[in-house]
């Protein structure tokens, strides 16, 4: 009880303040001088600016760039489209940022194994940037962006009003997740075992539903003992970290949507980020099994 308060308590304070910083960079068209130098290569790859300055703010947190779409969709500046797949880019910004990290941890812990593992995600990452900017890019062109210019304004009252609607769904959908992530992450250590791989892959790939690092040091340490060949120890962290995918979904950005964006627009942010990475994940995964025929 006392941790799905504190994250309860987290989620509300980064709602909050993402929501307010985002409210004083569209009311103070804030977006119009920092981009100033940019805008005409935003204008040239019809990539609406809101988005352009969402992305720079990524490098830093995601739920920063999510709060400033947020913003700017309920201040009709964006689509709903255009939120929608703006949203769905700006993870890859935020894992660019700490990849070289990762892919440190990864090489350090699995060897050349860790390092294929670690190019694979961001290969995964970059695959659904791009296919998020393609749709984006191909509705902007189409005509579909609303863009509203004025003078500054002060922090409405609609602003609060849409928190005061939506963080009650945030609440409720962090507490069904919070409750639900174990159960599923149980349920798929039980289901996914077989002869595809030895007993110490699915040991790293149930691990990849915990934390990436300790499916590495289990890698690593079944890389050493011969338990496991590269291709298996591949195979199993990318089908970990697959299987993984859901629940993150869930756990990270569930709350967070819905405490942004309207129910719709949350539930379509939440299917489009599993059906846009679910096939990429597959896909790879496909790529690592043929290595083991080999």
């Amino acid at each position: 009880m006392a941790g799905l308060i504190r994250g309860e308590l987290k989620l509300t304070i980064d709602i909050l303040l993402g929501v307010l910083l985002g409210e004083m960079i569209i009311r103070f068209r804030l977006a119009d001088n920092l981009l100033k130098h940019i805008l005409p290569f935003l204008v040239k790859h019809n990539i609406p600016k809101v988005t352009g300055l969402a992305i720079g703010a990524s490098l830093g947190s995601s739920r920063t760039g999510a709060a400033i779409i947020s913003s700017a969709f309920a201040n009709h500046e964006l689509s709903e489209r255009e939120a929608v797949w703006s949203v769905l880019m700006l993870p890859f910004p935020a894992y660019l940022r700490r990849w070289p990290s990762t892919m440190i941890m990864c090489v350090s812990m699995a060897g050349l194994a860790g390092g294929i593992f670690g190019l694979s995600l961001l290969l995964r990452s970059a695959l659904r940037f791009a296919l998020a900017l393609s749709l984006l890019k191909r509705k902007h062109l189409a005509g579909n962006s609303l863009t509203i210019s004025g003078s500054p304004k002060a922090l409405q009252p609609h602003s609060l009003k849409r928190i005061i609607k939506t963080l009650p769904v945030a609440w409720g959908c962090f507490a069904v997740t919070y409750s639900l992530v174990p159960f599923l992450n149980a349920y798929f250590q039980a289901r996914f075992t077989g002869a595809i791989l030895p007993l110490a892959g699915w040991g790293v790939a149930a691990a990849s539903l915990g934390h990436i690092s300790s499916a590495l040091a289990l890698a690593g340490g079944a890389l050493a003992g011969g338990e496991l060949n590269m291709s298996q120890a591949v195979f199993a962290l990318i089908l970990g970290s697959g299987l993984g995918t859901a629940t993150r979904i869930l756990r990270k950005d569930a709350g967070y949507y819905f405490g942004l964006f309207p129910p719709k627009t949350a539930q379509k942010l939440l299917c489009l980020n599993f059906f846009t990475i679910m096939p990429i994940i597959i896909i790879n995964l496909l790529f690592s099994g043929l290595a083991l025929s080999f």
